[in-house]
């Protein structure tokens, strides 16, 4: 199984909301706009947009609806190692603004109705 580091980030130090982006707890400005691990193979695309997640209704209690966000994939690098089944790809993004479209997500049981179920059956 290939394990892959997918990090994306701005194209440019001085893209719109780099106040924002700032690392913790130096507070140093970044780049950096989002990561995450990949297993499945499926790799972001050049116009894919990232994800935003929020609680419309209650920001700080958990997330219940997502989005396609603002910022959008216009290139791709991909870096393998030889020793190990690891990759790293670094997708590049511009800042290009669209209207919110929030979706509500689909949430499974919660943990104790589903251990629930599983006694049961």
């Amino acid at each position: 199984m290939t394990e892959t580091w997918i990090v994306f980030k701005a194209d440019s130090t001085n893209s719109p909301g780099w106040e924002e982006r700032k690392l913790m707890p130096s507070e140093a400005l970044t780049e950096l706009l989002a990561e995450e691990w990949d297993c499945s193979g499926q790799l972001p695309q050049v116009g894919d947009r990232l994800r935003e997640y929020s609680n419309l209704e209650d920001p700080a209690n958990g997330i219940t609806h997502g989005r396609d966000g603002d910022w959008i994939v216009t290139r791709i690098h991909q870096f393998s190692s030889f020793d190990t089944d690891s990759r790293i790809v670094v997708c590049y993004c511009q800042y290009q603004p669209i209207s919110p479209d929030w979706e509500p997500l689909e949430r499974g049981l919660p943990a104790d109705e589903m251990l629930q179920a599983i006694e049961v059956s």
